[in-house]
């Protein structure tokens, strides 16, 4: 039997399986000869031609559990970034978070509570259900339906936040503003109505400095330690040098001082052609006065030392 026909989102449950008259036995051997994964409990992904790496499997694991629980929680923190295709930062992509929603269905009570109302955290190995969200209502599908629900998207980056911490939150939040599903409006609304959960007063200063123009996460975590060490910048600068037209990744602010962040990316090709333009690049900006501060990963790991380069960078622009 073809499984694409019984999977949906690429997915299926035992008891559809069952259904079908493909029993555990059944699957087992499915698994071993490779053709599907098993993603939890209950649950299995289709196997195409490549082998789902960790974030696809996280994905998957994350609308399984989804749908699995749709009656009474959502898909939420970086489980729904990831969902959305959304840049993250160090999530663990061994657990699935999902957030329990207000009862909107028939018994609610003004505030959206009903006597089913889960209170408390659930953990379990691979998932965690969190609590509601103060009176922020949740409505969720009922136990017959197909797709699951998700939490708002900007609750979401502000809860990946709370999870892990500031960059976590600003990473998905530049890129979902580069896209236009989230607005500084909607992300304060988040923060609000997360107020009073353990650690927001840091994720709200940081979302204080969500910016559209920030392109890459790299870029993002940049300009989050920039900041953070006291340097005022101006993100995607336009320069021209010798009559030609470049962008920065960040100028500090008052200098002649450009800041580039150095990705794998760029470079991945390892085509000389590409390193001989990036050297002529920056040869020209330096012939107009300018001085360039490359940083990599690494250095960002060390803060101090980015406040050194990019104070020596400044004394010599002087």
């Amino acid at each position: 039997m073809d499984l694409r026909l019984i999977a949906r989102d690429g997915i299926f449950s035992t008891s559809e399986a069952e259904r079908l008259g493909i029993d555990r036995h059944a699957l087992t051997r499915l698994c071993r000869s490779g053709e599907v994964a098993r993603l939890t409990r209950g649950w299995y992904a289709v196997v195409a031609s490549d082998v789902p790496d960790r974030t696809e499997l996280h994905r998957l694991t994350a609308l399984a559990l989804g749908r699995q629980f749709r009656a009474r929680a959502v898909i939420s923190h970086h489980s729904l970034l990831l969902l959305r295709r959304l840049p993250t930062f160090r999530p663990d992509l061994g657990v699935v978070h999902l957030t329990s929603a207000v009862d909107d269905g028939p018994g609610a009570d003004a505030g959206g509570r009903t006597g089913a109302r889960r209170t408390v955290t659930v953990r379990r190995p691979g998932l965690v259900i969190h609590r509601p969200v103060g009176a922020l209502r949740l409505s969720t599908p009922g136990p017959d339906g197909d797709r699951p629900a998700t939490m708002p998207l900007a609750h979401a980056v502000v809860q990946a936040g709370l999870l892990g911490g500031p960059v976590s939150a600003l990473v998905p939040a530049d890129a979902a503003m580069r896209a236009g599903s989230v607005t500084p409006a909607t992300l304060a609304a988040a923060v609000a109505d997360l107020r009073h959960h353990t650690g927001i007063g840091p994720v709200r200063v940081a979302l204080t400095g969500a910016d559209a123009r920030h392109e890459s996460p790299g870029e993002t975590r940049t300009a989050y330690v920039l900041r953070r060490l006291g340097f005022e910048v101006e993100p995607q600068l336009e320069v021209v040098a010798e009559g030609r037209l470049f962008r920065a990744d960040f100028r500090i602010k008052g200098t002649r001082v450009l800041v580039e962040f150095d990705g794998a990316v760029k470079y991945a090709d390892g085509r000389r052609s590409t390193l001989f333009e990036e050297k002529r690049r920056e040869d020209a900006l330096r012939r107009e006065g300018w001085v360039v501060v490359r940083l990599v990963w690494a250095d960002l790991e060390d803060p101090q030392r980015v406040r050194r380069l990019v104070l020596d960078a400044v004394a010599r622009a002087a």
